[in-house]
């Protein structure tokens, strides 16, 4: 079904000049008197809040709101668009279905309005902090010229088949390879008095049980536990953490992580043991570097000190993010994979917001390896068998087998990116990621790895681990990798 985006989605910005944020919204509803515009909470949040809404150069009235930390829907009163055509709203949509969307972006001066097309992955369930009920959202795979950008925020996904909005672009993951979307049949929940018939129900049975159930396999997303992420940073870079932790909420929304940092000390408390007691506690630690945490005598000879401690003893896993220029290089923590990519540091990144996507992701990764990493397989103990072994001479002798080390190593980059990798030979090859050095290339690394492998006999512990990781990618390679 064919159906023009673009004269459906509208730019939404701020009354203020100086606040440079946008996002998108698109008609649902219109009469002779009022239209209504779906769009996302943070985006409001991003262009000022209620009061200062921008639609095209019509103010735009809130009339129902889920914040950002909730629901991240919200609805716009504007004057009727005899320009924009009404979406159709429907519970719908199918694992690996295609849809579409349109949303803005910053072209020069402009604004650019541009149509991407994608498959829906599987629906996951957003968890509210200290509620029970739990929000439906889908995955979305960008399969364009183009990907999601920034400004995409509160576009419309409208499947393909049926030509009708399932859902809103809420965040955007990655370089824009891949989103999320809230699905629509939160809307009545967070505006009852939505004009009657305006969503459509499921033109099938919806699934009662929309929360995936907890699984034991590797490849699972569903954690037993929120990660528990801590936060080192000086104050003088305060405005700079709380950017990342932005970029972090989506993970602190699903339930994979629980971030804290000095400022969720409460009044009253001793904040030298609330400091430790949380660090103490972390699984990810991340050293947000700048000459003023260097120049920080607690930062640096306090937290720094203790993190690396249960860094050596793999109790935690410590991230230096250079946020500010700053000689580092022969820090305690110079051995360690930094971020952003190529440890550039965050302020001289054309756009901040790329930089600080980049380290989310990487922390996403991290987060994941984390709840998932599974505890070593025993290695089968050779018997020793005298001349008095009863074994009969008729049980054949294992085959030997040969590995194909040009497969592995097609296997290998296939399956990790370079900051997967450095997870992966963390967790479970640890003496090869310490042989890693600053800058070095996947390739090297992936060579690295195969070089340890071949002279420790392990490819086949090496197999074993990349299929928990990365089934997919290891059954494509499978019939490549051995033979007997």
């Amino acid at each position: 079904m064919t159906v023009d985006l673009q004269s459906s989605v509208a730019l939404i910005t701020g009354t203020d000049p100086s606040n440079s944020r946008f996002g998108t919204g698109f008609v649902i509803y219109q009469d002779d008197a009022v239209a209504y515009l779906l769009t996302c909470a943070h985006v409001v949040d991003d262009v000022g809040g209620a009061d200062a809404v921008d639609v095209e150069g019509a103010p735009g009235e809130v009339v129902a709101y889920g914040s950002a930390a909730e629901v991240d829907l919200a609805v716009l009163r504007v004057a009727p668009r005899t320009d924009k055509k009404p979406l159709p709203l429907q519970i719908t949509g199918d694992k690996d279905s295609s849809f579409l969307t349109a949303g803005f972006q910053k072209f020069g001066v402009h604004f650019l309005v541009r149509p991407l097309q994608g498959i829906l992955g599987q629906t996951v369930s957003l968890a509210m902090r200290g509620q029970a009920e739990r929000v439906r959202a889908w995955d979305l795979k960008i399969e364009d010229d183009y990907q999601l950008q920034p400004g995409y925020s509160g576009s419309p996904v409208l499947d393909q088949a049926s030509g009708t909005v399932l859902g809103v672009v809420s965040h955007r993951q990655g370089q824009g390879e891949r989103g999320l979307a809230v699905s629509v049949e939160a809307l009545p929940k967070l505006w009852p008095e939505m004009p009657d018939n305006l969503l459509q129900p499921s033109s099938k049975p919806v699934a009662t049980d929309v929360v995936p159930k907890q699984s034991s396999q590797k490849g699972s997303s569903t954690m037993p536990r929120p990660i528990n992420l801590f936060f080192s940073y000086a104050h003088e870079d305060e405005e700079m953490r709380d950017e990342l932790a932005k970029h972090l909420s989506i993970m602190r929304r699903q339930g994979i992580i629980s971030d804290w940092s000095d400022r969720d000390i409460t009044a009253g408390s001793e904040w030298a043991n609330a400091i430790d007691d949380n660090l103490n506690r972390a699984d990810i630690i991340l050293l947000l570097v700048s000459p003023d945490f260097i120049a920080s005598d607690y930062c640096y000879d306090v937290e720094m000190t203790r993190a690396l401690e249960r860094h050596e003893a793999r109790e935690a896993i410590v991230i230096p993010v250079i946020l500010r220029p700053t000689r580092w290089q022969n820090a305690p923590f110079s051995k360690l994979q930094a971020l952003p990519k190529n440890a550039k540091p965050v302020t001289k990144w054309n756009d901040q917001d790329e930089a600080f996507l980049y380290i989310a992701e990487a922390i996403h990764k991290v987060a994941e390896m984390q709840a998932k990493k599974p505890a070593p397989s025993p290695r089968p103990v050779p018997v020793a068998h005298s001349s008095t072994s009863t074994a009969t001479p008729s049980e054949p002798s294992p085959p030997a087998v040969t590995y194909n080390i040009p497969a592995i190593r097609k296997l290998l980059k296939a399956s990790f990116d370079d900051e997967s990798l450095d997870i992966f030979c963390y967790d479970y090859y640890r003496d090869v990621h310490e042989s890693f050095s600053q800058g070095m290339s996947r390739t090297a690394k992936i060579q690295r790895l195969i070089e340890h492998c071949e002279r420790t006999l392990a490819f086949e512990q090496l197999l074993e681990v990349v299929k928990e990781e990365n089934s997919a990618q290891y059954q494509r390679f499978e019939s490549q990798l051995k033979s007997s």
